[in-house]
């Protein structure tokens, strides 16, 4: 579970976490209300998300905090269980997620998308794919928050892209199928939540040559759902 994944309030709770960042307590999360969060998060060293989450909510410490994370650890328990069929491989997005629609598949743009776009709301947890060696971790205009592993079982680099923020893990950090690496986000030109997704073949990321991951990611339990957004 992620403490920066953002989480659903009644209007009442809004309310309250709107006096909480000193702006206008109308219960609804608009621009304003975005703003003023990004600027709290911001002064107590918070992941700047500027949306309600576990993280902010103790901070704030209001009393509906406790309530809140039983809910997500009683979702978490509830849902099924991501990994695929592969073994040693798990689907990267844990939670609801969906393909894009035009221009997201893998060759579009001319050839230029050179992975595959999984839309998913903003916060949600992002998983290592399999096991591997953290070889970049960056933020860049086009990409966004995105982190590569190499050393991977098939030998291949894995790009994961648009994250929400900065990827805790070090460069050189050995991570496993489903170790947690970051969020969905919508960092860099992406126009929506999604997590890019792209596998490098040797010599690998941008040196190599990519490919398409639809089957790959189909065959590690990958099944979209209508509820992404």
């Amino acid at each position: 579970m992620s403490e920066t994944q953002t989480v659903k309030l009644t209007r009442s709770q809004v309310k309250s976490v709107q006096r909480r960042a000193r702006v206008r307590a109308d219960g609804a999360i608009g621009s304003k209300t975005r703003a003023a969060l990004k600027r709290y998060q911001a002064k107590k060293r918070l992941v700047r998300t500027g949306r309600p989450n576990l993280q902010t909510l103790k901070a704030m410490k209001l009393a509906f905090a406790k309530k809140v994370e039983q809910q997500l650890v009683a979702r978490q328990r509830a849902a099924a269980p991501l990994a695929g069929a592969v073994p040693g491989y798990t689907f990267p997005i844990q939670g609801s997620w969906s393909f894009g629609g035009s221009a997201t598949a893998f060759g579009d743009r001319g050839g230029a998308h050179e992975g595959v776009d999984l839309l998913s709301a903003c916060g949600t947890p992002v998983v290592a794919a399999s096991s591997g060696t953290v070889k970049a971790n960056a933020d860049q205009s086009a990409a966004g928050n995105y982190l590569v592993l190499t050393d991977t079982p098939s030998g291949e680099d894995q790009a994961y892209m648009h994250l929400q923020s900065a990827s805790p893990l070090q460069l050189g950090t050995r991570v496993e199928a489903g170790s947690p690496i970051g969020a969905v986000g919508d960092t860099g030109n992406a126009t929506a939540c999604l997590l890019h997704f792209e596998l490098w073949g040797a010599p690998g990321w941008q040196d190599g040559k990519p490919r398409d991951p639809s089957g790959d990611l189909e065959s590690w339990g990958g099944t979209p759902s209508a509820a992404a957004r």
